[in-house]
């Protein structure tokens, strides 16, 4: 098999378009803002993607309440993440694009399949699209991203990934950052707001070590990760021997949002690692603090992201020791 694609198939209540060549499989859901259900490593047979055991995917109306509706996967988010206001437009939880219908097309082209998906947002006046982009015997697969500015108007906004991961305590999240900071809203969990990544400081003066994921604690908690080395973040399953690559253009995408959740929310246990243009989680405050970034009049902001899904390889030292990295 080379690569091929299929959109006769379904997920809960949504048409799904799936992508696959030797190695990989996408599913992704038009009709939910273009959601990026599955990304399954056929080696393994594992979807390296969170799904909310509750919940399945299904049309939800515009402004709804993200959290009461989520089914989990790598979902698309623009302008906002909370609930905002903005000069005289109050934006739904979480933005305008994932509760959307998008539109999606496919080109298959000798050893590549590409699926285009696009929406127009209706309280901005923003053409989003992306392209998925898979080849034949390739681990992984690129995102191009065109957000255009259909207005005379200067748009301020915040764009960011959202994919979900699958998490056990074997797992650990790298990310080349300097600083952490905790959002305000779990600050009873840390003795400070900013920290030296990865090494916080818990309210009773124990170091933490928020890059090893730990799900048995019981708690959530949200951080935004600034001072990026470069634009990377590696999240390594080791029970299940896979590594989860995410490469984007740090200039443009300058911080990480990590969202922790140990069974204090819900119940649920996955992180969500969200490269971002802005922060912290209201627009309104990013803007007032210089941390939003901003489409001109007429304007357009372009970006990649690239995913890639690997195994992780033993290799033998001299004494006999393994040692284990990424293959």
């Amino acid at each position: 098999m080379s690569v091929r694609w299929d959109d006769n198939t379904r997920r809960g209540d949504c048409r799904a378009v799936v992508v696959e060549n030797e190695l990989l499989r996408l599913t992704v859901l038009p009709e939910l803002g273009a959601k990026i259900y599955e990304i399954v490593h056929k080696g393994t047979g594992r979807n390296v993607l969170w799904h909310n055991p509750r919940i399945r995917p299904r049309k939800v109306p515009f402004a709804s309440r993200f959290d009461d509706v989520w089914s989990g996967g790598w979902d698309e988010i623009f302008p906002n993440d909370a609930e905002s206001v903005v000069g005289s437009e109050h934006f739904p939880d979480m933005g305008e694009a994932w509760a959307l219908e998008w539109d999606y097309s496919v080109e298959s082209r000798g050893g590549s399949v590409a699926l285009t998906t696009k929406v127009m947002t209706p309280i901005s006046p923003v053409e989003i699209r992306r392209k998925i982009t898979l080849k034949s015997g390739e681990s992984g697969f690129a995102c191009d991203y065109l957000l255009r500015n259909l207005s005379h108007n200067e748009i301020k906004f915040l764009w960011k990934i959202h994919p979900a991961f699958e998490i056990n305590e074997s797992c650990r999240i790298e990310i080349p950052a300097k600083t952490g900071i905790v959002d305000p809203r779990y600050a009873r969990h840390f003795a400070q707001a900013k920290y030296p990544w990865p090494m916080a400081c818990s309210r009773d003066g124990k170091k933490v070590d928020i890059s090893r994921v730990d799900p048995s604690r019981n708690d959530c908690t949200l951080h935004y990760l600034t001072g990026l080395g470069e634009g990377a973040v590696r999240f390594v399953d080791q029970r299940n021997g896979l590594v989860s690559t995410i490469r984007f253009d740090h200039e443009k995408m300058s911080s990480v949002w990590l969202f922790l959740a140990y069974g204090g929310w819900r119940g649920h246990r996955t992180a969500v690692i969200e490269p971002s243009t802005s922060y912290p989680f209201d627009l309104a405050t990013a803007i007032r603090q210089g941390h939003c970034s901003s489409l001109p009049g007429d304007g357009r902001f372009e970006s990649s992201v690239e995913f890639q899904v690997g195994r992780l390889k033993k290799a033998s030292t001299k004494k006999g020791r393994s040692a284990k990295g990424p293959r």
